[in-house]
């Protein structure tokens, strides 16, 4: 019953979060978002999911890009996750690749370990 609550909510919010003018909201989203899908992988670890920190990986503040690199390192991190992430991992690879030459210095770090845990 929770698990529902948490679906109906964050699909609620998930849009709204995406396109807010605060990157700290931005932020904040992502980083819950990946511990859910890691909580409740069932549930949340989807496509329809995924692809919400996929788009944020092109956000135009660090920190949200951030988020979105640490949070797919939980998921990464986590053998028992890794067929649920292929369609991500095929449709975002170039993506995260390039982050590697991210502006920001920890994004490009964060990154590099990333695609440690992806290549594994």
């Amino acid at each position: 019953m929770r698990v529902k609550l948490y679906s109906k909510f964050y699909i609620f919010v998930c849009f709204l979060c995406c396109s807010d003018v605060l990157p700290e909201i931005r932020s904040i989203c992502m980083e819950e978002l990946g511990l859910w899908m890691k909580l409740y992988s069932s549930l949340f670890l989807t496509d329809s999911y995924l692809k919400y920190i996929g788009w944020m990986m092109y956000d135009k503040t660090p920190d949200v890009r951030l988020k979105c690199v640490l949070a797919l390192q939980g998921l990464y991190g986590d053998p028992g996750l890794l067929p649920k992430l292929d369609l991500f991992t095929s449709r975002f690879k170039d993506r995260i690749i390039s982050m590697t030459l991210d502006k920001d210095n920890e994004v490009a770090v964060q990154t590099m370990k990333l695609l440690v845990l992806i290549s594994r």
